[in-house]
Order: structure tokens, then sequence, then C-alpha cells
């Protein structure tokens, strides 16, 4: 029994441990978490996806991959972005999709926290077809 007890101690003091360290990492600054899933099929098509965090003095960071299916491979996407916020919206500036050859992206989205279907078109700008989820929250 005592044994048990210190196990499920040692696991609890690492889920504390492990939860301190990612706060750590944006702190308090951060304002939006931004989550898109973008995807066209078809031997034209590919996808993104991206998870992007925006801080409240302007900058953020993002991580992800993305692919065309004309190259067969997915490349992986991370790096520092700037952003501003008005009329409702959200403009990321700073994301390059590898996989697509270091396309520069900018993102507009929604501001409002919630879930969103739209187009990579309306979230990228530029002329993918498909589908995309977006999700915006705190």
């Amino acid at each position: 029994m005592a044994r048990r007890m210190m196990a499920v101690l040692a696991g609890l003091v690492l889920a504390l441990t492990m939860a301190a360290t990612a706060f750590a990492d944006y702190g308090n600054t951060a304002v939006y978490q931004v989550e898109i899933s973008a995807n066209a099929s078809g031997p034209n098509g590919g996808g993104a996806w991206l998870w992007i965090e925006l801080s409240s003095d302007g900058t953020g960071t993002y991580a992800g991959s993305d692919c065309g299916h004309r190259t067969g491979r997915a490349a992986s996407d991370k790096g520092d972005v700037t952003w501003v916020s008005g009329g409702g919206w959200l403009t990321i500036s700073g994301v390059v999709f590898n996989g697509f050859g270091g396309l520069p992206v900018t993102i507009t989205v929604h501001s409002d926290l919630g879930h969103y279907a739209t187009t990579p078109f309306a979230v990228f700008g530029v002329p993918f077809p498909g589908s995309a989820q977006v999700t915006i929250a705190p």
C-alpha cells in the first residue's frame, strides 16, 4: 500500500512539474491560441496544420506542418510571427509553408473565440481549394 501511494505521489509531482514548465514557456502574455487545419484533396491538393501562440506584445510563435500532394511529403513549419487585431480580425504575419517551397503566407482569422469552418483562401489569402477548420482559444 505504501509503495502504491508513493507511486501515485511521484506521478502527481511529475504532472505538476510538467504543467509548471508549460506555463513558464509563455507565462501570462499569451492572448490567443490559434489552431488551423486546412485540407485540399486531389493530385494538386495538400494541407497545412498549424498551432500559433499570440502574445500581448504583438509577437508570437507557430509550429506545425504542411504538404503539397505533388511533393509527396510533409514539411515542418515553425518560427516567430507578428500580429495585429482590428475590425474583428487577427492578421498574423511571418508564417512560412516549407512544403510549398518556402511560401510566405499572411493568416487572417476572426478574433472572436470559437471554432470556425471556412476556406484555405480566406485564411491564407492564396488560391488553395478545399476546407479549413479554425479554432481561436484564450
